[in-house]
């Protein structure tokens, strides 16, 4: 029976190690912060631009469209009396008909925003995920995690590699070029000088 616990001890022994042989000898663990990656980077900062501009655009739709049936229900109250019964009932049909187009494009403005967010945040995801296993080759890493998706609860502020990976990103991430400036006509000749 002890014969049989020095084997079982030695296999245990034995198995330990080669278990710890397969691990790196030493683990590199960096973490970062996803937020401000999207704040820091300038691919985030231009798709945050590109989503404001995109709202306030369809803020300003609305607002035009709001306005028309404003002014529509004030000519309506200023000129109730004086407007035929027709008059009055056309106009309310068309204060009701612009309150229902205006109820369609807002609920229209909504979808079109959250389906630019969705292929924004799709197309950032990849180009983070890539910059991500990039840098960690790069850098020899072992082991690179996000912090709040990554089920960290700590981690010392050394490991924290948000801002080289920010770097990283902004080095292997450029903008898109800028459509080129319309090409100018070529200017017309001066009149020739008379002799």
């Amino acid at each position: 029976m002890k014969r049989i616990g020095t084997v079982f001890a030695a296999i245990l022994v034995a198995g330990t190690a080669v278990a710890w042989a397969q691990i790196p000898t030493v683990l590199k663990v960096g973490v970062f912060d996803a937020n401000r990656v999207s704040e820091e980077t300038d691919e985030g900062k231009r798709i945050a631009a590109k989503l404001s501009a995109f709202g306030d655009r369809k803020k300003a739709e609305l607002a035009a469209k709001e306005k028309e049936i404003a002014e529509i229900r004030a000519q309506l109250d200023s000129q109730n009396l004086s407007l035929s019964p027709e008059k009055q009932q056309q106009m309310q049909k068309d204060a009701q008909k612009k309150g229902l187009e205006l109820q369609q494009a807002q609920e229209s403005a909504r979808n079109e925003f959250q389906i630019e967010v969705s292929e924004a945040q799709n197309r950032f995801q990849e180009q983070l995920i890539r910059v991500i296993n990039q840098f960690g080759r790069d850098e020899g890493f072992t082991l690179v995690l996000e912090r709040s998706t990554g089920g960290v609860a700590f981690a010392s502020e050394s490991i924290d590699v948000t801002t080289a990976i920010v770097d990283k990103f902004n080095e292997m991430v450029k903008a898109p070029a800028e459509a080129p400036a319309a090409a100018k006509p070529p200017a017309a000749p001066a009149p020739a000088k008379k002799p």
